[in-house]
């Protein structure tokens, strides 16, 4: 597989392409903490590299586009590509399982490590592709990877072919980061599916994490193509940890175009906690003893009072929502997330992009990240700390310029003759402080 761009309008279009996305400094976090005088600066990469095979199988797509472009040699385009942002962990989707030996063999010289998930093999679903993160041997060490097929038998919000991974390291200076990858459904109609995916994810997320412990627990960044846009519903669970679904239909989840209009709301219960293992309040496993506690607490609120519902709502939980008939109809989850990019340029007006099809431009990959506006008193997740905390804090120092359409239109749409995708690669670098009393790990 070549990785050269040859001749010198190719030459040249690459050069402006790496002078427009220039590195964007961030205003940085103030850090009242002087313990945290260890710090550990990397970059995370996310790019959805285009499935050969979901090209081909939507040639209609990319009708405008030289076939030249969208022949599978694209692939070495973007390993010069990624070998140009000299990133420490790289998250990609649809990603082919036949191209994985030669992107391991690769970058494996260059110092990185993988791991890989294929998208669940479904009946009449099958996909050739999956999602693929690699990352620096010389700075991370793998301790936990749980790799989700977002797929349930019988279970109608889980029945597509979609997948995630998430994966926890060690860092060489002994505190943990964890990192997730996920490439959502696609279809703008099917929010309902979108929001179950999500909830699935962030469910495990927060096992690994446990971000409900003092001071927030393992800091996190989120990549992947979640196929929504900025300030849609999808996005607000995200950004605010909350979501009241029923207020919405199942089209205007992801704020995508291209849906059936549907009339009708989500209704409250969206999926069946007992089936599905975990709340939507929350998005944690419930035990017996915790459902018992739930119900003592239901009855002393609903004691002499005929407004059950209304008492249900004071109690603002859905511990036991299968056991009593109201449900809140909302989703919420204990992960303080901040999108990397702004989704405006610099300018203050245009609009950025991840993806260009057709005349299609839009925003719909991200690099999410967690522990901002970290104050003594509100530590990383609204929770109060001692001023003596020593939880590692991750503050987003810069993200790498995004083009916009106007620029991609004149380059040529994508995919072209220097860029492999339909979609930008975003990257962001960070930085994470930490305690030096944390590094019990002896790693140097």
């Amino acid at each position: 597989m070549s990785t050269k761009v040859t001749g010198p309008n190719l030459l040249e279009m690459w050069n402006q392409h790496a002078l427009a996305r220039i590195w964007r400094n961030i205003s940085p976090a103030t850090l009242p903490w002087k313990h945290h005088n260890k710090k550990l600066e990397f970059s995370v990469v996310s790019y959805n590299i285009l499935s050969q095979l979901l090209m081909e199988n939507n040639r209609y797509l990319y009708r405008n586009i030289k076939d030249e472009y969208l022949r599978a040699d694209r692939f070495g385009m973007i390993i010069k590509e990624l070998e140009s942002y000299n990133a420490d962990i790289v998250c990609m989707q649809e990603f082919d399982h036949q191209i994985r030996d030669t992107f391991a063999t690769h970058f494996g010289k260059l110092g990185f490590e993988n791991i890989y998930e294929r998208k669940p093999h479904i009946p009449y679903q099958e996909k050739d592709d999956g999602c693929f993160m690699m990352y620096r041997r010389d700075k991370f060490r793998l301790i936990k990877n749980a790799s989700l097929g977002l797929y349930k038998s019988g279970e109608k919000l889980l029945n597509k072919p979609n997948c995630a991974q998430i994966a926890l390291f060690e860092c060489n200076d002994g505190s943990q980061v964890c990192v997730a990858n996920t490439h959502l459904l696609y279809n703008p109609g099917r929010g309902d599916i979108k929001l179950t995916q999500i909830s699935l994810i962030l469910h495990h997320i927060q096992q690994i994490v446990n971000p409900m412990q003092q001071c927030g627990g393992v800091p996190v960044i989120f990549c992947g193509d979640f196929n929504t846009c900025p300030n849609a519903p999808l996005y607000n669970l995200m950004k605010y940890g909350k979501l009241q679904y029923s207020e919405f239909s199942a089209d205007k989840i992801s704020g995508q175009k291209g849906s059936k209009k549907v009339t009708h709301t989500l209704a409250p219960g969206l999926w069946d906690a007992k089936s599905m293992e975990f709340h939507e309040h929350g998005l944690v496993a419930r035990d017996d003893e915790e459902l018992t506690e739930c119900r003592e607490t239901f009855r002393s609120l609903t004691q002499g009072s005929s407004y059950m519902a209304q008492a249900y709502r004071d109690l603002d939980c859905s511990k036991c929502s299968d056991l009593y008939p109201y449900k809140q109809g909302s989703i919420s989850h204990n992960i303080n997330f901040r999108s990397a990019y702004d989704h405006i340029d610099s300018d203050g007006r245009t609009k950025e992009v991840t993806t260009y099809i057709q005349n299609d431009a839009r925003t719909v990959d991200y690099i999410w990240y967690s522990n901002h506006d970290i104050t003594p008193q509100n530590c990383a997740h609204g929770h109060s700390c001692d001023p003596h905390c020593r939880s590692p804090v991750l503050v987003l120092k810069s993200t790498r310029r995004l083009l916009t359409k106007p620029e991609l239109s004149n380059m040529g749409k994508l995919p072209n003759a220097i860029l492999g995708s339909d979609h930008q690669a975003l990257q962001a670098m960070f930085t994470l402080y930490s305690d030096p009393e944390m590094n019990t790990s002896g790693r140097n």
